[in-house]
């Protein structure tokens, strides 16, 4: 054996790994379907916080549309005192439900449930969300109070279904069953983009594995930031359908702690 050819064969291989890191060893790693959700959710919390315009769009089946509008405000915490992040949410159309307020703490902690809070200005009473109203829809869209939050890994079991081109874009195809035996689906079904990790579709699936609802994401670049722009969900089973489009973004602006509290919510007032 030639050990000059055979060094010399190395050493071109070992220059080519290191000027084509995508190719290679690089490119055959693997990666677990709780990295891949992992990833996804890495892009949520890159902001600092935000604020930002929410418009819902409820439309029956009929094609009657009911419209409300809303601030919002959202803070990364990143694991500090155990919070992951707070979001606060006050409607301001229509006028019979103008100041109606939702307050989300998520929590970073193994095994602590997040806490949500609603107050009513009617009746000026705040109202903590209990675990069984976590199924009950989110002023009246497709989505629930549970799925306003971000869930945390460990909530989930995660395994990758295979991989599928979804418009134009590959994707890796991962399934979600949840953990406990309250949840109202029996999993979710997510298309995540293997070029940036962005959410692009989930399927939800009911307690008797019939497919419930359908959410597709708009994203769009703020900052250099990867934050949505719109969101439909259509319930296949009764023909609802809820779109979500946000406005007047901004981020990294610096927010306040005391905007997150409840004495905050009760004031229902986004500055």
């Amino acid at each position: 054996m030639d050990l000059k050819k055979l060094s010399a064969g190395c050493c071109i291989l070992l220059i080519c790994l290191l000027s084509f890191p995508e190719t290679g060893w690089a490119q055959n790693k693997v990666l677990s379907a709780t990295e891949i959700i992992k990833k996804s959710k890495t892009l949520i919390y890159r902001a600092d916080d935000q604020k930002n315009t929410v418009t819902l769009k409820l439309i029956e089946r009929d094609g009657v549309m009911k419209r409300i509008v809303a601030s919002r405000l959202w803070k990364n915490y990143r694991g500090i005192g155990g919070i992951d992040s707070k979001m606060l949410l006050v409607t301001r159309f229509p006028e019979d439900s103008r100041g109606v307020a939702f307050l989300v703490w998520d929590y970073a902690q193994k095994d602590r449930p997040d806490d949500l809070w609603l107050y009513l200005p009617a009746l000026r009473m705040v109202r903590r969300i209990s675990g069984q109203d976590l199924n009950d829809a989110f002023l009246g869209s497709d989505l629930t109070f549970g799925d306003m939050g971000q869930r945390r890994l460990d909530e989930d079991t995660h395994h990758l279904l295979s991989e599928e081109i979804y418009n134009g874009i590959p994707c890796f195809v991962i399934v979600s069953q949840p953990n406990e035996n309250e949840s109202i689906y029996s999993k979710k079904v997510s298309w995540i983009s293997k070029k940036d990790w962005t959410v692009l579709k989930i399927d939800y699936y009911d307690r008797t594995e019939k497919l419930l609802k359908r959410q597709t994401i708009q994203w769009q670049q703020v900052k250099q930031l990867s934050v949505w722009k719109q969101t439909k969900v259509i319930n296949v089973q009764n023909g609802h359908r809820t779109i979500f489009e946000v406005s007047d973004l901004k981020v990294n602006i610096g927010l306040n702690d005391q905007l997150f509290s409840e004495r905050a919510l009760r004031r229902a007032q986004i500055p």
